[in-house]
C-alpha cells in the first residue's frame, strides 16, 4: 500500500505537534518565594534614617530588618522596579546619609 503525498502532509504538521509524554519539562521554573525567615519587617527601618550608610549601619539595617541582603541608591542611580521580599532598598544623599529605607 502506497500513502497519498497530501494525506502525509496533512499528518506531518499534527505529529509535530504532539508529544507521547516527554521526560524533560518545558515549563518554565516556578518564581522563587522569599522564605520567612528572611522576609523583610518595615517597621524596623524607620530607625535608620539620617544614620550615615557605611558597611556596619547596612548590615544592622538587614539583620534588624530580618532581610537577606540590601541595595544601597545613590541620587541619580537607575534601578529595576522589581520587588523582593527580602531585600531592604536604601536611598541615600549624596553624603551618604540615609533619607529612606523601605522594604523591596
Amino acid at each position: 500500500m502506497r500513502l497519498n503525498p497530501l494525506v502525509l502532509l496533512a499528518i506531518l504538521p499534527l505529529a509535530a505537534c504532539s508529544h507521547a509524554g516527554s521526560s524533560t519539562s518545558h515549563d518554565p521554573a516556578p518564581a522563587p518565594v522569599a522564605d520567612a525567615a528572611h522576609e523583610c519587617r518595615p517597621e524596623a527601618l524607620d530607625a535608620f534614617t539620617g544614620k550615615t550608610a557605611d558597611e556596619a549601619t547596612i548590615k544592622k539595617l538587614v539583620a534588624d530588618s530580618g532581610a537577606r541582603g540590601a541595595r544601597v541608591v545613590k541620587p541619580g542611580m537607575a534601578v529595576t522596579m522589581d520587588f523582593r521580599q527580602d531585600r531592604v532598598t536604601v536611598q541615600v544623599d549624596a553624603q551618604s546619609r540615609i533619607e529612606r529605607a523601605s522594604c523591596g
